[in-house]
């Protein structure tokens, strides 16, 4: 007879933090992180196909112009590299690499909608070495400032990634006056998805503020409130264009 809750037993919590581990932590505590963690991540995979999504309709993305697809190379980088740094179970490895994939098709559907064959050839010998370089600026961060699973490189690589993507949004709505490669439900995931990044951290640091210091310092903060700037102001000025457009057209 088999042994009962034997496969439960087998699923242990998410990138559980080995300082954290050391004092004990009430399941209540890794069942929060958890939540959060997967809720980033399913977040977040939504806003890759939303994104996906209107590329391929618009044919365009924000500052398509200037080769912004070659952004993707760092986060593909990031995720590569923690998903061998971070992860001790196959179930993180999995979920991390199947970001790695929503990146690629992202990139993949870009490159077919967005650019020339000629621009596609530049961008795609592009991002290979931007990929790499990422790659050997995170191994050698990683190893400049040790830190058990990576949790000390992944907040600060991961933040700054953060950083400038909604004013990048912002910026080229703002220019362009068009509501072409945006979306609410891009901004929305989007932004529920840097709460729950964030959140991700400052649950372990109001928890265990002696193993998260970095995490509440003013550097921090700082990055996270000029991050979540742009993205609070978007869907006014998104919905500013939209009635704009919309009376043109009547």
């Amino acid at each position: 007879m088999s042994e009962n809750f034997a496969l439960a037993n087998k699923v242990g919590h998410l990138i559980v933090q080995p300082s954290d581990l050391k004092l004990n932590p009430p399941e209540s505590y890794l069942f929060v992180q958890d939540g959060l963690i997967i809720s980033c991540g399913v977040i977040y995979a939504l806003c890759y196909l939303f994104i996906l999504f209107r590329v391929y309709g618009d044919r365009t993305l924000p500052f398509a112009r200037f080769g912004s697809v070659q952004f993707l190379s760092w986060t593909m980088a990031y995720e590569v590299f923690y998903a061998l740094k971070t992860t001790t179970t196959n179930l993180e490895r999995l979920c991390f690499l199947a970001w790695v994939e929503l990146d690629f098709a992202l990139a993949y559907v870009i490159m077919k909608r967005v650019y020339t064959p000629d621009q596609r050839r530049k961008y795609t010998r592009n991002m290979v070495g931007l990929f790499l370089l990422g790659l050997g600026g995170l191994e050698a961060l990683t190893r400049f400032y040790p830190d058990p699973r990576e949790q000390f490189t992944a907040y600060w690589t991961g933040i700054l990634l953060q950083f400038p993507i909604g004013w990048a949004c912002l910026i080229s709505l703002w220019q362009d006056q068009s509501l072409k490669g945006h979306s609410l439900e891009m901004w929305l995931t989007r932004y529920i998805g840097c709460y729950t990044a964030y959140g991700v951290f400052f649950w372990r640091y109001w928890n265990v503020p002696q193993n998260w210091e970095y995490v509440g310092s003013s550097w921090s903060i700082g990055i996270i409130i000029l991050t979540l700037i742009p993205e609070t102001i978007y869907p006014f000025l998104y919905v500013k264009i939209f009635f704009a457009t919309k009376n043109k057209l009547e």
